[in-house]
């Protein structure tokens, strides 16, 4: 058994679980933990169990291995993440899968670490001081920003602009952390990569209350332009990480000043189609449907986008939509001929019926402009 390490690794980390359904994997994980001295360490090799274990019991931190005996320590960690109600709980998985999709899988469900098997004790100790820091970080910002706040509420407005556009100065960081995430990704180093990539969510969280606050701000003083601007901004680093709920509600916020505002979604899909990232265009396409359901301009948009990853069949569904919407769409309609061979006529019979790409497709169909 490890020697009791003098270490502030965890020094916030007192109620500690752990997670396996391996025996030797828990021997191995309980003996390393207690050589730091926690208070109280659990150990469970099902997650059901773990879950209500968590619905009564204050946890500071959970050590989850791929395996347990009725889910997936992704699934486990998705499970709470998503339905345990106040803070999230820090989770690091401690696991042999070294597959670069499931790392991004353990980003995409929440954990703040990742350790590989086997590990040596200073390994899993300078883990624990990353998800440490990642736990606190940035303090400073959040404060800043809760002063900035406070001062809206009190109508120090110019002194509020000020601390907010100080607060947003910082927003190099974010790409900075991002690019390092990845690094580390191509590097196999995947606990540094998740904590990379998990600090620059939280410094653009923080890019995203700071660019509201300054619209607040603006709308105080009386420059209605600016506040949109900066709502708009608000809207867009929402987009950008996926968080629909906050995106639909500021830009139902925006649409009250401003109908012709465009939708972040959709900004967000123009751009990763132009950058290549197709999939990843379609699904910010499909979240921009969920705020403007009869945008012809979508669904056109998504036609492109399926059309350069060669699926036809669906670009063809998207872009017959688009016409439906806006039988005028002259370039809607050239994309349907690129596929059709012949131009788009409104259906006749059934409604909404249109062509599968099998009754017209053109075997070598020229590209279009992104």
């Amino acid at each position: 058994m490890p020697q009791k390490k003098d270490s502030k690794a965890f020094g916030i980390y007192n109620r500690i679980l752990i997670l396996t359904n391996v025996e030797v994997h828990a021997k191995r994980d309980l003996n390393t933990i207690k050589s730091f001295g926690p208070k109280d360490v659990q150990a469970f090799s099902s997650g059901a169990m773990a879950i209500d274990y968590l619905s009564e019991h204050s946890v500071d931190l959970i050590f989850c291995d791929s395996s347990l005996n009725d889910m997936s320590g992704l699934k486990f960690a998705q499970t709470v993440n998503t339905n345990m109600s106040g803070r999230p709980l820090p989770i690091i998985m401690v696991t042999l899968e070294n597959r670069r999709d499931y790392v991004l899988d353990s980003i995409a469900a929440g954990c703040i670490g990742y350790i590989l098997r086997p590990y040596s004790l200073d390994t899993f100790e300078k883990y624990l001081i990353l998800a440490d820091q990642l736990d606190s970080y940035p303090e400073i910002e959040e404060m800043e920003l809760k002063e900035a706040q406070e001062m809206v509420e009190r109508g120090n407005f110019d002194e509020a602009i000020e601390a907010f556009e100080e607060l947003i100065s910082y927003q190099d960081e974010a790409q900075k952390y991002y690019d390092m995430g990845c690094q580390f990704m191509v590097q196999a180093k995947y606990g540094k990569a998740i904590v990379s990539f998990k600090k620059a969510v939280k410094i653009n969280d923080l890019f995203a209350e700071a660019y509201k606050g300054l619209a607040e701000a603006y709308k105080g003083r009386g420059d209605m332009e600016s506040f949109k601007k900066f709502l708009r901004r608000a809207a867009d680093v929402h987009a950008q990480f996926d968080n629909l709920e906050e995106t639909k509600t500021l830009f139902i916020e925006i649409l009250k000043y401003d109908s012709d505002t465009p939708n972040p979604f959709n900004s967000l899909g123009v751009t990763l189609r132009k950058q290549g990232d197709y999939p990843g265009a379609i699904h910010a396409y499909r979240q921009a449907l969920e705020l403007t359901p009869s945008d012809e301009n979508i669904h056109f948009n998504m036609a492109k986008a399926l059309y350069f990853m060669g699926k036809l069949e669906d670009a063809s569904t998207e872009v017959a939509a688009s016409l439906l919407m806006n039988p005028d769409f002259h370039e809607a309609n050239k994309l349907y001929q690129r596929i059709h061979g012949q131009p788009w006529t409104p259906p006749k019979g059934e409604k909404g019926k249109t062509r599968t790409v099998s009754e017209g497709v053109k075997e070598s169909a020229k590209d279009i402009g992104p």
